[in-house]
């Protein structure tokens, strides 16, 4: 395996075309529960019923107000980095320089499932998406 150091030595002399390319996101089918799951957050946030500048939207407050102490620092701790990552996966789903469909959207959207799936494993289900 390469080392960082190799491989910056390697591509050193790429074209300014050629870095712009390789910094773009590139477009790809994704599978319908991806889909499914951004039309979800999108309706949700253009019926203002979530923001993701306002993380204690994401709650059922009534699931929330139920849970321990120990259990509610764990869900407000966790979303932070869900607010962030859904902010992630919505501006780029809404950039007119972005493709629609994308596998870097659908690795967005399964690391925000897997954070909010640890969460609600252990306190329910908690979060309006």
């Amino acid at each position: 395996m390469a080392d960082l150091t190799q491989l910056v030595e390697e591509h050193k002399d790429l074209s300014e075309a050629a870095q712009k390319q390789a910094g773009q996101a590139i477009g790809g089918a994704m599978p319908d529960e991806h889909k499914n799951f951004l039309m979800t957050v999108t309706t949700l946030i253009k019926a203002k019923e979530i923001d993701a500048f306002q993380p204690r939207t994401f709650l059922h407050q009534d699931v929330y107000d139920s849970l321990s102490q120990e259990a509610r620092e764990q869900v407000d701790l966790s979303m932070v980095n869900l607010a962030d990552l859904l902010r992630h996966i919505t501006d780029f789903f809404l950039s007119k320089k972005t493709p629609d469909e994308s596998p870097h959207l659908q690795n967005m959207i399964e690391q925000l499932w897997l954070m909010k799936d640890r969460v609600e494993e252990k306190v329910g289900d908690v979060f309006k998406f």
